[in-house]
């Protein structure tokens, strides 16, 4: 432990005060600086893992595992909550560890097991079916914060921008047209359903088994009620913009998802268009923040995507 961080050795106490001593303790690597994560082995050699975070609610995290779980959606069960002051947010969730490893692709060849892409159109089938009130992300009753699903998606969109055009990666141009992108077609966005979407879904979300099951769905700390279409327009697409694994598995999981009862919009291509811009504009912030050498093609994409 002597590796761990406060938050991290606060986080290992939390454990040890919910389950007893356990026998061992291991940080996970995040990408959110006020986020922590931290895993371990129980002596009875069951795995859990503690999640706080600065940056979401993880009390509307354990509601929303909560809500998958009873749509049916294989996700890991809530073993406790509650609060200590040296954890970023205060607030923190105990799950069992999730069952199964991650769906990792094979690159750059992303062939992809059919029976995991069949399971995923049925997941996304069971989660859309529920609908709850407002739109954006979920709190810890189950209800969107936002009265309108285009508020939600241009205040989100905005700081990214912001951000963006002061590091000098958007000019001010190009900023405008984003943004009168989201804002003209509101009318359009707001007509969508609002229903509970993962809204972060990538493989390394997705744990399956040796059969290629999926077994485990993990990270709703992004889960919103909105358009469903949101859910096919995130997944597996925070890499590059020639990222080539959406193209790869989509298909597969649309036509699973038809099959499950899932239903697609007329306006599909306008929508995923739209959507795809969003998640450009974010990932290439992202990309800015941590580093990541992927500004440029996604900048572009987000200019081809207007162009178009």
């Amino acid at each position: 432990m002597s590796e761990l961080t406060p938050a991290q050795l606060c986080a290992s106490r939390v454990i040890t005060q919910s389950c007893g001593e356990p026998a061992d303790v291991w940080p996970h690597l995040t990408f959110r600086p006020q986020s922590v994560v931290v895993g371990a082995r129980l002596a009875d050699g069951e795995e859990v893992v503690l999640k706080a975070s600065g940056h979401h609610s993880v009390a509307a995290e354990a509601n929303s595992l909560r809500l998958a779980a009873a749509a049916g959606v294989p996700v890991p069960r809530v073993l406790d909550e509650g609060e200590a002051q040296g954890l970023p947010g205060a607030h923190w969730m105990l799950i069992r560890k999730a069952r199964g490893r991650p769906w990792a692709l094979p690159t750059p060849n992303v062939r992809a097991s059919a029976r995991t892409q069949d399971e995923l159109g049925r997941i996304f089938a069971l989660l859309h079916a529920c609908e709850l009130p407002g739109y954006g992300p979920l709190n810890e009753k189950g209800e969107g914060s936002y009265a309108r699903w285009s508020d939600f998606l241009l205040q989100a969109v905005t700081e990214p921008l912001r951000f963006l055009h002061t590091a000098g990666h958007f000019d001010r141009e190009l900023v405008t047209r984003v943004e009168r992108l989201f804002s003209g077609q509101a009318s359009m966005l707001d007509s969508r359903p609002g229903v509970f979407v993962h809204g972060d879904l990538g493989n390394m979300e997705i744990f399956v088994d040796r059969r290629n099951r999926v077994v485990d769905v993990v990270d709703f700390g992004d889960a919103v009620v909105g358009d469903p279409l949101y859910d096919f327009a995130h997944f597996v697409r925070g890499g590059p913009a020639d990222d080539p694994r959406s193209a790869a598995i989509l298909p597969g999981v649309r036509r699973s998802y038809a099959a499950n009862g899932g239903t697609e919009p007329e306006d599909w291509d306008q929508l995923f268009r739209i959507y795809d811009v969003f998640n450009a504009v974010r990932g290439a912030e992202w990309c800015v923040r941590e580093d990541f050498p992927w500004i440029s093609g996604l900048r572009e994409k987000v200019v081809h995507l207007l162009n178009r």
